[in-house]
């Protein structure tokens, strides 16, 4: 299928039987695996939704909580197993280098593998490209540094993807027009005085940022099963954007 998205991991921070750390997977005939995120536990699910891991090219990862990076150990850690021969790329904001450095000196991660781990670190308002693909960074508003990514894909559809983020002027730029625009809901609206500290967004401010962006659908995920429920979020969500869905695992669709 030329233009998928896989929904490997949708969960918020707080721990679900029903859903797997953040960790998207973008797919395309002619190109490899694409990652969004790759959060605590992402391999289980990346095997159980049919992934090959080797496959697997470039990471694009948007912060440094763990529910959306530490599954990259054990990623490379398979792929070492499984003879990878050629490079992974993965990209991510300033301390990638560091973070990853700290990893492999502690755990020896793949120390025998027959492949490189190349680590790029980005800031916003770059533009990067890699296997068919191009991706612009836009700076959005959470707790840590974080990064949303605005990709178009190898047949000129675009998905923007927020990462974690509240409510915020980029939104708009990163979602403009987007074919899917894949955004953060880990509270509904009537929670919003708990979305605020640790800068989470609402599912209503999810879809009032698609519709400022004219985005042409919306995906909800970062979804904390313990605050929402499917028919709550819909309920929500479309007083200001009609076509939207929310991801669970293993939900895959064309772009």
């Amino acid at each position: 299928m030329a233009g998928s998205i896989t929904f490997y991991g949708t969960s918020a921070a707080i721990p679900s039987v029903n859903r797997g750390f953040a960790c998207i997977g973008l797919s395309d005939e002619n190109a490899g695996l694409v990652l969004l995120d790759c959060g605590d536990g992402a391999l289980r699910n990346l095997m159980r939704y049919g992934a090959n891991i080797n496959s697997i090219s470039e990471i694009l990862i948007t912060h440094y909580h763990s529910d959306h990076v530490t599954g990259i150990t054990q990623v490379i850690e398979t792929m070492g197993i499984r003879k990878r021969k050629f490079d992974l790329q993965i990209f991510g904001p300033p301390g990638l280098k560091e973070y990853f450095a700290t990893i492999q000196k502690i755990t020896s991660v793949a120390s025998k593998r027959e492949f490189k781990v190349e680590l790029t670190e980005v800031e916003p308002r770059q533009v990067i490209r890699f296997s068919g693909y191009s991706a612009s960074t836009f700076k959005m508003e959470h707790s840590l540094p974080c990064l949303g990514y605005r990709v178009t894909c190898p047949d000129g559809k675009i998905v923007a993807y927020t990462g974690d983020t509240m409510l915020c002027e980029a939104l708009k730029s990163l979602g403009e027009e987007a074919d899917l625009f894949v955004h953060e809901a880990t509270y509904l609206h009537k929670d919003l005085e708990l979305a605020k500290p640790p800068k989470h967004s609402t599912v209503l401010q999810a879809s009032i940022a698609a519709k400022a962006a004219k985005a042409k659908k919306l995906m909800l995920t970062h979804v904390s099963d313990e605050n929402e429920t499917p028919e709550l979020m819909l309920k929500e969500a479309k007083t200001e954007f009609q076509d939207v869905r929310i991801a669970s695992d293993g939900l895959a669709s064309e772009i």
